[in-house]
């Protein structure tokens, strides 16, 4: 009988309750229903997953939120602010989880944030019409233990309307940073150059050039490191304190955080945002939730938006045959790749012959879904371009476009429609609100419709669950809400690059975006569009995607593997060549491959994670809560840093990469706890009493004992490859089971350290991981004692 390893997871919150459990900033009651002072989405953070369980009262939990101040009269929207398109995605890989407030509706009350860690400002002009209230609001929040991180603009030195604060006011703010404002500012930068810089400075782009105009800061607390100082000519006594962190955070002066070339519009850091925010807000001692790894590998997930669905491939010698794009992907890029799970988004306008389908566009699906490594999906019913547009919907809006909807022309003939359906037809242009008009929108049929409809046309046991936006992928608050109320999940948006044409990591976005209560979550990847000029020439692009894939991994691991493409991809030789790259290359990394929905559901447990420390300051050990489907934990900086399995549970294994100590959780366990040990060497896996996973490229769960060896629950796409440290070394007789019957069995090796390496084959096991096995490791031979 398995023994478990010794000692040793959404309904719509309502305004009130949300703001009384900190969830939604307070504020007007326009803000409490979504909307900001003047009418837009409101900048509130997404309800905590409502399955978490409720933290007892006398354990606070290590906080993990840092509140965003943004000017909404200036940034207009959270999806295109500073702080969003550049410091959140460094803030996330720190664990860090960001909610935002719109200064406009006044000073937020910070007793509403109950695991807040800080504050981070990005002003580009003067926001308060009270300077004297902001600075006493950012002492009170720095006196009560929440650090501030300022960048740009500090927003205190005018008053709207230009009235000029008294310097004696300016400097009480700036004091808090360790800083005085000497009155002065070099506004002449060509005799400036660096006194100090250390290794903060200079992360992607060098102080070179024609430098911006600064004040003249001079440092009055030594507690405070000073990463930058500028000095004009050889006289100490200009040096100015520009990027400063310290016991109450840190500040960034305008002009020396990010670098903007107005000429190709890309941005670049100056400043190493991750050591900045690092030390602003002492991340250190806190666990991060990791939505880039699964199983100690590297996540891998793919989807495809169905525009293009109709159109007639190109590629010989299929296009004498007339045959779909969709069936082409299929035929080129999916079936040939069993082993890389794929979620597959129809748009029902394309498939429905009551609106534009056709027999053949409806059994290209149907033969899609059918493949073992395929989720069904959807790409909404009617493809909205402008999500916007139906935010306050009605029909009489849509009027002037009757006539130019993207229904099937008696001239096509037998095209099918190619290239009038999704963003084929009007990409950057949006000439029409959605493709297919002839009905009046309805958000329950474009988001639960959809789902339910290709639900029907999945295999039994296939449900749709995803919803990957389309258009300008700018859902609105009730569409995000319209998933969730169909029990689904939502994904799309973002855009990630990261290569020579987008030379920054803030060419990736963060986990994901904040729309009233709800939350969007974003692609890990961008999709072809953005290297074909939004799909007009360069078809061959899409092979770049290799690029970001390697700058998103190394020398940190911030994005997961993302492919994500439209089906028009099968319409050109070149873009399918590409494509059929990417997933070869793909399929040669050490990946985890999973299904989009699950990605969407880690990504979505990486704000509802919650970490309570257990036992006495500093014992590094936490009980884990509320990740829902998040089950990977790093630790950064632990080379000789181990999990203590002995005061651990729900543990599944452990793997150190690139510095950081990579944890696996047990999904089986609700609540796990996770404690750590200093380990004497950083080359071997630690040691342990108990068997531990080190990587495997599928999914385990219900780690068990089971004599002298152990069994586990595993699921996934492709061969099972895993790595094992087990106690003891020597032969192990393996047996794979599914419902109580051995499927396989064959034996494994585990060398002198403790390393057991082997490979499940699914050759023979029908529907092969795709549906749970059961592992069972015995010692064989007198292994493991």
């Amino acid at each position: 009988m398995p023994v478990p390893l010794p000692s040793i997871r959404l309904a719509r919150i309502a305004c009130a309750a949300a703001v009384a459990a900190g969830l939604l900033a307070p504020g007007a009651a326009a803000q409490a229903q979504g909307r900001d002072a003047g009418g837009r989405a409101a900048a509130v953070p997404a309800p905590a997953a409502a399955s978490a369980p409720a933290a007892p009262a006398a354990v606070k939990a290590v906080p993990r939120t840092v509140l965003a101040l943004v000017d909404l009269r200036e940034e207009q929207t959270i999806r295109l602010s500073r702080i969003h398109t550049s410091a959140e995605l460094p803030l996330n890989h720190l664990g860090l989880s960001v909610v935002y407030w719109n200064v406009a509706d006044g000073l937020p009350d910070l007793s509403r944030y109950p695991d807040l860690r800080g504050v981070v400002t990005w002003f580009a002009g003067e926001p308060f019409a009270d300077v004297g209230a902001y600075v006493g609001w950012v002492a009170r929040a720095m006196d009560s233990g929440v650090r501030v991180a300022v960048l740009g603009q500090p927003g205190i030195r005018l008053e709207t309307g230009g009235r000029p604060v008294p310097l004696t006011l300016v400097n009480r703010f700036f004091a808090r940073f360790g800083l005085r404002d000497d009155d002065g500012y070099s506004d002449l930068t060509y005799k400036s150059k660096p006194a100090a810089a250390d290794a903060m400075i200079g992360f992607e782009r060098p102080l070179t050039g024609a430098l911006p105009g600064y004040p003249l800061f001079r440092k009055i607390d030594e507690r405070f490191a000073s990463h930058l100082v500028m000095r004009r000519g050889d006289d100490p006594a200009t040096d100015s304190h520009l990027v400063v962190t310290g016991p109450t955070g840190g500040l960034v002066t305008d002009g020396y955080g990010r670098y903007y070339d107005a000429e190709y519009n890309r941005r670049q850091w100056i400043l190493d945002p991750f050591a900045f925010f690092r030390e602003a807000f002492t991340t250190d001692d806190l666990p991060k939730p990791d939505v880039t790894t699964l199983s100690g590998r590297r996540l891998y997930f793919s989807q495809i938006d169905g525009d293009g669905w109709r159109n007639v491939t190109e590629v010989a010698p299929y296009s004498a045959k007339r045959v779909l794009s969709a069936d082409m992907v299929r035929i080129a890029a999916i079936e040939p790749f069993p082993d890389l799970p794929v979620s597959v988004a129809p748009i029902v306008g394309d498939l429905d012959p009551t609106w534009s389908g056709t027999p053949d566009s409806l059994a290209a699906a149907k033969a899609l879904f059918a493949l073992p490594q395929v989720e069904p999906s959807s790409h909404t019913w009617t493809h909205p371009f402008q999500w916007a547009f139906f935010k306050d919907y009605n029909r009489a809006k849509e009027a002037p476009f009757l006539e130019r909807d993207g229904t099937p022309r008696a001239a096509k003939g037998e095209d099918h429609a190619a290239e009038t359906a999704g963003e084929v037809s009007d990409i950057g242009r949006y000439a029409l609100p959605r493709a297919y008009l002839q009905q009046p929108f309805d958000l329950d049929q474009e988001i639960g419709g959809a789902l339910a409809y290709f639900t029907r046309l999945a295999p039994a046991g296939k449900r749709a669950v995803l919803v990957q936006w389309s258009g300008d992928t700018s859902p609105f608050e009730d569409a995000l809400a319209a998933v969730r109320k169909a029990g689904g999940v939502n994904i799309n948006g973002g855009d990630a690059r990261f290569d020579a044409d987008f030379p920054s990591v803030i060419g990736l976005p963060p986990i994901g975006l904040p729309v009233g209560a709800e939350r969007q979550i974003y692609a890990a990847g961008s999709n072809e569009n953005t290297y074909t000029d939004l799909w007009t020439n360069r078809f061959y692009g899409y092979q770049n995607l290799v690029h970001t894939i390697r700058n998103a991994g190394s020398p940190l691991r911030l994005k997961p593997v993302n492919i994500y493409y439209h089906m028009y991809s099968g319409q050109k030789a070149a873009s399918l060549s590409a494509l059929v790259k990417n997933l070869t290359a793909a399929r040669a990394m050490e990946l985890a491959p999973v299904a989009a929905s699950t990605y969407a559901r880690i990504a979505e447990g990486f704000y509802g994670t919650r970490f309570e420390p257990l036992g006495t300051a500093g014992e590094r050990r936490w009980r884990v809560r509320g990740r829902g489907a998040l089950n990977t934990l790093r630790f950064d900086h632990a080379a000789f840093t181990a999990v203590d399995f002995a005061r651990s549970a729900g543990v599944l294994g452990q793997r150190h990469t690139q510095g950081s100590l990579y944890v696996a959780l047990d999904p089986a366990v609700a609540e796990p706890v996770v404690a750590l040990a200093a380990t004497e060497r950083g080359d071997i896996d630690p040691p342990a009493p108990v068997p531990y996973l080190i990587d495997g490229r599928w999914a385990f769960s219900g780690l068990s004992l089971d004599g002298g060896g152990f069994s586990v629950t595993a699921d996934g796409y492709g061969d099972g490859a895993m790595v094992w440290h087990v106690p003891q070394p020597g032969r192990y007789a393996v047996t794979v089971e599914r419902d109580g019957e051995a499927v396989w069995s064959g034996t494994a090796t585990a060398d002198a350290d403790g390393r057991l390496a082997l490979t499940v084959p699914v050759a023979g096991i029908p529907s092969g991981a795709v549906r749970p096995l059961r592992l069972r490791l015995r010692p064989a031979d007198g292994a493991a004692g």
